[in-house]
Order: C-alpha cells, then sequence, then structure tokens
C-alpha cells in the first residue's frame, strides 16, 4: 500500500498507531416514519457514526489514514415497537496515486444498494461488537465494514482482502440461524449479502479478485504516469472480468457490483485511449451499462 513506514510514524505521531480506520459519513432518511415514532431516532445517525469509526476493526497500520466512506439509510414504512426496516446505499472510495504521491483525485472502490435491512433500534442501549452472538444491527454493519475493509486493502495487494471478506461471510453463517434469516440467504434480488461474501471467498472468483487489483494498483494509480500502460491493464483486468461471467456465472452478485460501481469511471478513463474502438469490447465486457459506452464512443 502507498503508506509511510511503521517505525517512521511510531516515532513522530505514536498516537496514530492506534487510529481507527474507517471514516464513514451517515445520513438517515426519515419521511416515512410517522412525526410521532422521529423522536426516537433523533440519536441513530450519531449512534451508527461512532459504532463503525470508533472501534478498530484491524491490526493494520494505515499511517493515520482512512478510509472514507458513507452509509445513507432510507427508512421503509411499517416501524412498529422499535422494529424497522430500511433501504441503505453503502459506498467507499480511496485517493487515486502517482508513485507515493496523492494526486488529489478519487476512485470509487464500492457502491451498494441493500434493500432491505430489518433490525431493532432502542434509543441510549449501547451497540457491542460481538463475533459470537448475532444481533441484526451491529452485524450489518461489521458486515459492511468489513466488505469496505477488504475491497480497499484488496485495490493496493493481491488477496489481502481474505480475513475481512471471510469475517463477512461469517457473519452470514450466524444471521441463518436468527429470526432475520431471510434477508441474510441467497435472494433472486439484485443484491445478496450471502451470495457477495460467499463469492469473495469462493476459490473460483479468486480471479477476479486478482483483476480488481491489477484494475486499480497497476492501472488507475498509473495513469498520471504511464497512461497508456495504465488503461491497458485496466482493459485487461475488464475482460478478465467478462470472461467470469461467460464461462463461470452470468448472475454473478460480485460482477454485477463491480460494473454497477466502476461504469462511469471506466466510460471516462478511456477517452485518454487512443482507439475508439476500445467502446466496442467495454460494450462487449459490460452489456448492461453499452448506452454509456457507446455514448462516449462517440465523443
Amino acid at each position: 500500500m502507498h503508506r509511510l513506514p511503521v517505525v517512521f510514524l511510531a516515532a513522530i505521531f505514536p498516537c496514530l498507531l492506534a487510529a481507527q480506520e474507517l471514516n464513514c459519513d451517515v445520513t438517515i432518511n426519515l419521511e416515512h416514519v410517522p412525526s410521532a415514532s422521529r423522536d426516537y431516532l433523533k440519536n441513530f445517525e450519531s449512534d451508527i457514526e461512532y459504532y463503525i469509526n470508533n472501534f478498530r476493526w484491524t491490526t493494520e497500520d494505515l499511517g493515520g489514514e482512512k478510509i472514507q466512506c458513507s452509509m445513507n439509510i432510507f427508512f421503509l414504512p411499517g416501524a412498529a415497537e422499535n422494529r424497522y426496516t430500511a433501504q441503505v446505499f453503502i459506498g467507499s472510495r480511496r485517493p487515486v496515486y502517482k508513485g507515493v504521491d496523492k494526486t488529489g483525485k478519487e476512485t470509487i472502490i464500492l457502491r451498494i444498494l441493500d434493500e432491505k435491512w430489518e433490525f431493532e433500534y432502542i434509543p441510549n442501549k449501547p451497540l457491542y461488537h460481538d463475533e459470537f452472538q448475532f444481533d441484526a444491527m451491529a452485524d450489518f454493519l461489521d458486515f459492511y465494514a468489513n466488505l469496505i475493509l477488504g475491497f480497499d486493502f484488496e485495490s493496493y495487494t493481491e488477496l489481502a482482502g481474505t480475513p475481512y471478506f471471510q469475517k463477512a461471510y461469517n457473519i452470514c453463517g450466524q444471521a441463518a440461524g436468527s429470526p432475520y434469516a431471510s434477508e441474510w440467504q441467497s435472494q433472486s434480488l439484485t443484491f445478496s449479502r450471502f451470495s457477495m461474501a460467499d463469492e469473495l471467498v469462493n476459490p473460483k472468483y479468486q480471479s477476479f479478485r486478482l483483476a480488481f487489483y491489477k484494475y486499480h494498483f497497476e492501472g488507475i494509480d498509473l495513469l498520471e504516469t504511464e497512461s497508456l500502460a495504465g488503461l491497458t491493464t485496466m482493459l485487461s483486468a475488464i475482460e478478465s472480468i467478462a470472461e467470469i461471467r461467460v464461462k463461470q456465472n452470468p448472475r454473478s452478485i460480485l460482477l454485477k457490483t463491480f460494473f454497477d460501481t466502476k461504469y462511469q469511471e471506466i466510460a471516462e478513463q478511456f477517452l485518454r485511449y487512443p482507439d475508439r474502438g476500445v467502446y466496442k469490447k467495454l460494450t462487449e465486457a459490460d452489456q448492461n451499462h453499452q448506452s454509456i459506452y457507446q455514448e462516449y464512443g462517440l465523443k
């Protein structure tokens, strides 16, 4: 990763080694919550932020750098007796580098819409991290914190997300024995927590994870110094990911999430490519966003 040496940091900023890894911006939408019930949720946003941002999720030293992420939580109708249902948008991003220096630009790492989160929230009741006992609220947050960490680490180092993806998968296993089991199982929705975690720990999809690393560390991070080489690596990674869809699973949640996250970035970055014919290749690789690639191919 593009991090300063641990010894250097420890000598100058010893407090940084205890710093937490995530900086999550949480927003909530209470439009569908009855006005009489909204007072119970007045601290919900700050409670979630505190839980995510003040826990030490890893033993890694990030040199004081925090992973930037967000959760937009939309409460759905039907709340009753401290039980709620929400849709949640989860996003994360990281800096783009030129050598060891930040460029001031960012690349989006993760964009997920989780369509159904059911949980119980009682004001002033503390949230606890417990890897052995399932809690619908805490474990939902733990699941996505681990996905964010895993994908971020894997954008710098091959397969570095393994322990975090395994934790996310374990949470799915614990949820199976809970009253909330149905939303954690594989379902025919546009997104499934179990399917996502299952694919991430399945050796069949290791080629995706290696391509994900190459796309970022050997592609995006190379664009400022060797534009053509970076784009060539990105194209190779994209084609490798598309090949998994053809040969293994056309309905892969993992692959769908990648292209849903990256299609706009891909379309924009390949404007630098000397051959506009590349957009035909991008269309073949990611047919769900072909209209965007066709539009950019005409620029």
